[in-house]
């Protein structure tokens, strides 16, 4: 892929951690019995994926069938109440998220502003209400499960103001980031498998050289980084049952920053900084980064002996723009993009260390890497819910093809 393809994701990685979720027309509802896929003739020897512009099969296999036996949660990202796209409104796509995944991440509601209400920061009057509906609709689906995004995030839209306008000691605003850690945590101890406890609090320079990121937590604690292992201790002393992941972007490519990383969490572990795995959010294109290079990362996270996952998984196709429409010859390669991303990820991280895998949104058109005037189609769906080849591509990684 042209580098222009990764100027181009670099620009829109703040809004990427807001995607997830949305409307669309109605859904089929799927089997999540099935056990057929649509594809051509495959054989598990080929080292390509078989592949269609959709999927024309009747009956659909759902992942979290597959994922089942490998004993590691499969999910999306949602839309929630309280924003555009409500999963909750739509129940038919209700049906469909059930029938498929076995974990469900919040793209928004679970945010920083959309909980903690400013300066009382009164545990009583945290806005919890809309997240709690979608925690509802999880419980009320046997076997799903709510992985926590996220608790500590610099982009300026999800940083509660009062926080911002903080002009206190660093001493003060750990004390505020403590009660926004653990009222939160606490909130929903006993309901959230996981949490994104700190999210993309490395940068890389102008020289390629990994720093931390000059944000409002890190020069509000001193110009200091301690606000990440505290987030940490904070959420394990309001929840000790949560497993607890530092997340990030461009980590399965930007060697520097994948460096910077683990010696941070090698460091926290040298500390008794408690930490459980490592986020990667992988939104790559068709052909950049390389498998090489995604394997080779997720070879040196699984290396720390932490949990690994995949947070926030899409294929972007349209990096330069040069699409009007998804052709069948992108969507073949796309669909083993994802296949072999999903194989890269059981053939290096160990069944102990699998954290699990999230795509980031359901359908192309709620995509967040959809801009005006810049269309793409980096999901597994259709628009109008059906399945694209890149969703039998996972299929068939998870079953070993």
């Amino acid at each position: 892929m042209k580098q222009g393809y990764v100027f181009f994701v670099i620009a829109l990685v703040l809004a990427g951690c807001g995607g997830g979720g949305g409307g669309g027309t109605t859904p089929p509802v799927m089997s999540s019995s099935s056990s057929s896929i649509s594809s051509s003739s495959s054989s598990s020897s080929s080292s390509s994926v078989s592949s269609s512009s959709s999927s024309s099969s009747s009956s659909v296999v759902a992942l979290k069938s597959l994922v089942g036996t490998l004993g590691f949660p499969i999910g999306v990202a949602v839309a929630g109440p309280g924003e555009g796209g409500n999963l909750l409104a739509n129940t038919q796509e209700k049906i469909l998220v059930a029938a498929t995944f076995n974990s469900i991440v919040a793209g928004n509601i679970m945010k920083m502003s959309y909980l903690d209400p400013g300066p009382t920061q009164n545990p009583s009057d945290f806005t919890f209400a809309n997240a709690d509906l979608l925690l509802a609709y999880i419980q009320n689906n046997s076997g799903m499960v709510l992985h926590g995004h996220t608790l500590i995030w610099h982009a300026d839209y999800q940083v509660p103001n009062f926080m911002k306008n903080f002009s206190g000691t660093p001493t003060q605003f750990a004390a505020i980031l403590k009660t926004h850690v653990q009222t939160i945590c606490s909130h929903f101890a006993g309901n959230v498998i996981s949490w994104d406890v700190v999210n993309e609090a490395i940068d890389v320079d102008n020289t390629s050289t990994a720093i931390w990121r000059q944000s409002v937590f890190f020069t509000k604690s001193g110009n200091s980084p301690i606000f990440i292992e505290n987030a940490f201790k904070d959420a394990r002393a309001a929840d000790g049952a949560a497993k607890l992941y530092y997340n990030d972007y461009n980590i399965e490519w930007q060697t520097p920053k994948l460096n910077f990383l683990i010696a941070m969490v090698n460091d926290f572990k040298t500390r008794s900084i408690p930490i459980d795995g490592i986020g990667f959010q992988m939104h790559v294109g068709l052909t950049f980064p390389s498998i090489t290079s995604i394997r080779s990362a997720l070879q040196a996270a699984t290396n720390t002996g932490l949990l690994v996952k995949i947070t926030e998984l899409d294929v972007a196709v349209n990096g330069n723009n040069t699409l009007t429409s998804l052709d069948s010859t992108t969507s073949a390669s796309q669909k083993q993009r994802y296949h072999d991303i999903v194989k890269a990820y059981l053939d290096i991280v160990p069944p102990a260390q699998r954290g699990g895998i999230t795509v980031w949104g359901l359908t192309d058109g709620e995509s967040w890497i959809n801009q005006p005037g810049h269309p793409d189609w980096p999901l597994m769906y259709n628009n109008d819910y059906t399945t694209k080849p890149a969703y039998d591509g996972v299929v068939q990684a998870l079953q070993g093809l």
